[in-house]
């Protein structure tokens, strides 16, 4: 119908030009065949053929909270923690979908992780079982350490020592501070699942002490002002708080006897279509390339842990199955 009327058109046109009008007044009917009449002929062609590029992209929210050196949102390290670049690997990568990054707490994640189009960079298995789909394991978190302010290291050992986390909450002198055991109960998770049995019993206890707060991880000070003689956190924790918190040299770690165990870490999405989608896109994207360029972030805070390295090279490029890693 369009190119009949066009062609209506162009015949008064033409029969205009063909009469004795200025020059003026035909450049000007000839501008107006150039403007008007080409987008007339671009709309007659058959649906579908319009630009894909302006649909607008599916929204896709990623959850991120403040725990370094996994992610960090302050000071001069900002953005550069490893789950950091992991996400941006995945946002660089995933070009279809219009990205945004929120900062969440456990209770606001609680609360969000189940509406639409919502995903988690970074997250251990058994979250809300059925209701997330999770992706490929792509890292873990490594074992757990005991972190103790040196002033102990006498009485502890020398750095290597393994330490027993069961025999030291026999010793009612020594204080353990940690961040609020169940944190997470109606996701039914605890912050530290493998040490669970064994801090269970000391539950309540004066040499037990939790720490409710917004925060993820214990500030290392609080064990140099004497609140407490020990905590448990990562073999990149003291390197991370020195670091970003411009804490002394004053602390050692020692590996547990009860946590030689790495726990594997995925993408996970509410378990709908397009949290399929999502995580299929991330699982192609999870090459031996991608998973050593991963690795790659961890050694920048973990100080080339050899342990890591080779546990990651063993489990995810060569697939070796080993017992000391768990889902």
């Amino acid at each position: 119908m369009a190119a009949r009327w066009i062609e209506e058109i162009a015949g008064v046109i033409s029969r205009i030009i063909n009469a004795s009008y200025t020059l003026l007044w035909r450049v000007f009917i000839l501008s107006f065949l150039a403007i008007f009449i080409s987008p007339l002929y671009a709309d007659d062609g058959p649906p579908g053929n319009n630009d894909a590029s302006l649909e607008p992209k599916k929204p896709l929210i990623w959850f991120v909270w403040d725990l370094p050196p996994e992610f960090i949102h302050r000071g001069p390290w900002k953005g550069q923690g490893y789950a950091d670049k992991f996400l941006a690997f995945f946002i660089r990568n995933l070009p279809q979908y219009d990205h945004s990054v929120r900062v969440v707490n456990i209770p606001r994640w609680s609360r969000e992780v189940l509406k639409p189009n919502r995903c988690s960079v970074h997250l251990w298995g058994g979250f809300f079982p059925g209701e997330l789909v999770q992706s490929k394991p792509y890292s873990f978190t490594p074992p757990h350490v005991a972190i103790f302010h040196k002033r102990h290291q006498k009485r502890i050992g020398p750095k290597g020592t393994v330490v027993s986390l069961e025999a030291l909450l026999k010793q009612p002198d020594l204080k353990l501070m940690i961040m609020n055991v169940d944190f997470n109960l109606e996701a039914g998770q605890s912050r530290y699942p493998l040490l669970y049995p064994y801090l269970k019993p000391y539950l309540g206890a004066e040499n037990l002490i939790e720490q409710y707060s917004t925060e993820n991880i214990i500030d290392l000070n609080l064990l140099a002002h004497g609140r407490a003689d020990y905590t448990l956190g990562y073999p990149s924790t003291i390197r991370t708080q020195m670091r970003v918190n411009n804490l002394p040299d004053e602390y050692i770690s020692y590996p547990l006897k009860e946590h030689n165990i790495y726990k594997n870490v995925y993408v996970a999405c509410r378990n709908d279509p397009m949290g399929q989608e999502v995580i299929d896109k991330i699982n192609g994207l999870l090459s031996d390339e991608t998973l050593l360029e991963f690795l790659s972030y961890h050694e920048e805070w973990n100080d080339g842990d050899p342990d890591f390295r080779r546990t990651t090279i063993d489990y995810f490029i060569t697939k070796r199955p080993l017992l000391n890693v768990v889902e």
